[in-house]
């Protein structure tokens, strides 16, 4: 295979393996609560139950998600103190989060909706921790202790996913209203993602020594990173807050079910790049990154074309099986799952990020988002659910292609 794709295959079958195994651990979590939710949530509850979510995550830039670019980076360079300085800036911004869902959540009570309201100030309760403490996992991926990430990760996933069975039980077996199954779910979320990351947090900072070195300029370096993410971010959830406005939580929904086997594929091809990071990092030949990078990417597209052309034949099928009230969803995820086919040009993000040259990351962290939101502005509204799904692969094709022209340009 090493041969014929013109990569290193060894060592992504080592690191990927692991990470892989965990992002299985993901998507089988995610694939048998998508089942429940299908079956025994109204498409009203889900919809708003997505909603939330998304707005929140649209404040994760207070998180500032750069900073764990960053620490992935140092960390491979050997800087291990810069985990601990750089956990502290995004703990505290994460604060910034919660902020935002409880202005949010007084907007809702003066509308005269208590349900988003109150689900707004359940979901920023423990945002700090859910936001704030997951970058136990960038330390990781720096120091390519992909094994050791995996079970951890695993581990995090199956008390993620018994918090959530047991507020889908919860809801089933006591027959509640719907506002009432919206909190119990938003609670089961906050404390399925925030009490793992509390403790594994705590196990990854007894790691590093207090002493340990940070990397000069790397804090500086992430927070640049997250202002130019700010774009990103919004871009990444902006499809789901304007369906539900412009067309409600039963919109929302369905397109949140259309989308979601194929997010998941792109996660679990996602991997391949989280195992390519520090190795990118650590390379002193950039002149030789940019001659062999575009060959292997191309090379590589002929396996993302077989997942795409395998999904597209069986979306049907999974759909009348699994998600019956669903069926509306599978045309719309048959069309998005094709901007997976180009899926492995993503590889030339991570070298511009590894590289840190930021200047070229300035202008693809403006100029690709700006294009996805400005596609979703301008289609949602007037085109609905088809609007949403062209405004995602036409800012899918500006994310994965603008890298690869910028990483072209010699320095």
């Amino acid at each position: 295979m090493e041969r014929i794709l013109g990569f290193n295959v060894s060592y992504l079958a080592r690191g990927s393996f692991w990470l892989s195994l965990g992002q299985l651990a993901t998507m089988s979590s995610a694939f048998f609560l998508s089942i429940a939710y299908a079956r025994y949530l109204s498409k009203s509850t889900y919809g708003d139950y997505r909603y939330i979510l998304s707005a929140l995550s649209i404040a994760g830039i207070f998180a500032l998600p750069g900073i764990g670019t960053s620490i992935t980076r140092s960390v491979a360079r050997g800087f291990n103190g810069t985990f601990r300085q750089g956990s502290k800036y995004i703990f505290f911004g994460s604060f910034g989060i919660a902020l935002v869902g409880f202005g949010t959540a007084l907007y809702f009570f003066i509308a005269g909706n208590t349900t988003l309201a109150w689900g707004f100030i359940i979901a920023s309760l423990v945002v700090p921790a859910v936001e704030g403490l997951g970058n136990w996992r960038a330390y990781f991926d720096g120091k390519k202790e992909f094994r050791a990430k995996t079970l951890l990760n695993v581990i995090d996933q199956l008390f993620y996913f018994c918090s959530m069975a047991v507020a889908m039980s919860t809801i089933f077996y006591f027959h509640l209203s719907p506002a009432s199954s919206l909190l119990v779910l938003l609670t089961a979320y906050s404390l399925g993602e925030g009490l793992p990351n509390i403790f594994f947090y705590i196990q990854t900072l007894r790691k590093t020594a207090k002493d340990a070195p940070v990397e000069p300029g790397s804090i500086s370096y992430g927070l640049q990173l997250s202002l130019v993410n700010i774009p990103a971010t919004i871009a990444n959830y902006l499809d789901a807050v304007l369906i539900h406005t412009f067309l409600g939580p039963v919109a929302l929904a369905t397109y949140a079910f259309a989308i979601a086997l194929p997010e998941q594929i792109k996660s679990l091809l996602g991997t391949f790049a989280d195992v390519t990071f520090p190795k990118i990092a650590a390379h002193p030949d950039i002149v030789g990154l940019q001659d062999t990078l575009l060959e292997k990417a191309l090379r590589a597209t002929t396996i993302t074309i077989g997942i795409v052309m395998i999904y597209i034949i069986a979306a049907p099928w999974i759909y009348q099986i699994l998600f019956p009230r669903y069926i509306e969803s599978i045309i719309f995820s048959q069309v998005f799952a094709l901007s997976l086919v180009i899926f492995p040009f993503t590889i030339f993000n991570t070298a511009m990020k590894a590289t840190g040259d930021i200047k070229k990351i300035y202008i693809y962290n403006i100029v690709s988002p700006l294009i996805q939101i400005t596609a979703l502005a301008l289609l949602i509204y007037p085109y609905g659910l088809w609007g949403a799904v062209a405004g995602r692969i036409i800012g899918r094709t500006a994310n994965i292609m603008l890298p690869l022209l910028l990483f072209q340009i010699r320095r």
